[in-house]
């Protein structure tokens, strides 16, 4: 193997350790971001914000050098080739390597997944306030929701005890 193409595997081998590293910090602030959403926890939550936006930065600024550099170097981008050529040299950088682009791809369903739930957390969220305010304004329905021992809104409905005519 001559040296410029042992040097190419180190540096793509730096690039994605450092692209893991942002993937994986990501993932933290994630699950911490769900952990706060879940226990309400407003301070939590808002510190984590400006964290969660600096490490989305982080993790696009080395993706976008690791594929700078890949697109410079002529290597191939797609999982499969890169997969059939980490097979073809079998060293222990190509071995590297193509450990990492499995992490990294294993890393970006996690958090795919965990900002998944962070949405659905929202959206249950908001969906029960904007029922609250509807319920409380004056301009409501004379009936309200009420709600099952699950939480789930029952199709029976009852006069609101917040109609302000009815007081």
């Amino acid at each position: 193997m001559d040296r410029n193409n042992e040097a190419i595997k180190v540096e793509l081998e730096r690039l994605l350790e450092a692209e893991a590293t942002a993937a994986r910090a990501l993932l933290q602030s994630l699950k911490v971001e769900s952990a706060a959403l879940s226990s309400r926890d407003h301070k939590l939550i808002t510190i984590n914000s400006a964290n969660k936006r600096k490490l989305i930065d982080t993790l696009q600024n080395a993706s976008d050098e690791r594929i700078e550099f890949m697109a410079q170097n002529n290597l191939a981008t797609s999982a499969a080739e890169i997969r059939a050529h980490a097979q073809a040299s079998g060293d222990a950088h190509s071995n590297r390597v193509d450990e990492l682009f499995i992490e990294l791809a294993n890393l970006a369903q996690l958090c795919f997944d965990e900002n998944r739930i962070i949405g659905q957390l929202i959206n249950r969220r908001s969906h029960f306030i904007s029922q609250i305010l509807r319920g409380l304004s004056p301009s409501a329905n004379l009936y309200g929701l009420t709600y099952e021992e699950n939480g789930s809104a029952s199709g029976e409905q009852k006069k609101s005890m917040f109609y302000l005519t009815d007081i």
